[in-house]
């Protein structure tokens, strides 16, 4: 059985988007795609595992949960924005904004988020 160690480093991990995030900007049908990196740390080793069971599955849960994450974020600036384009402008407001909204999502099964990168978002 694979188990959770207090204070384990996951660094320099890759994620990104495996399906198009579809969002609507005006009355077009945008798809984008995204890619980083993130590094956590292990807090709660009983509750990662509760979440988590298999540690071989741990990237892929992360990834997932940090692709949603931007889905909804890009879903809610896209109202604001007048073309595609200027969704796939990373400013550092952007990953302040990604950051903070990741945190409590990694608290909550187990991790403390100490990085996020987003390398890219692009226009299909």
């Amino acid at each position: 059985m694979n188990s959770y160690q207090p204070s384990q480093q996951l660094t320099d991990l890759r994620w990104g988007t495996m399906m198009p995030i579809m969002v609507m900007v005006n009355t077009t049908l945008a798809q984008l795609r995204a890619r980083g990196k993130y590094s956590a740390s292990v807090v709660d080793p009983a509750r990662l595992a509760a979440e988590v069971s298999d540690t071989n599955s741990l990237s892929l849960h992360i990834s997932s949960m940090i692709a949603l994450t931007l889905t909804d974020m890009l879903g809610n600036l896209s109202a604001t924005v007048s073309d595609a384009g200027q969704l796939t402008t990373v400013t550092t407001q952007t990953v302040e904004n990604f950051h903070a909204a990741l945190e409590p999502k990694f608290k909550a099964i187990g991790l403390q988020l100490m990085s996020v990168r987003i390398d890219a978002i692009e226009s299909l």
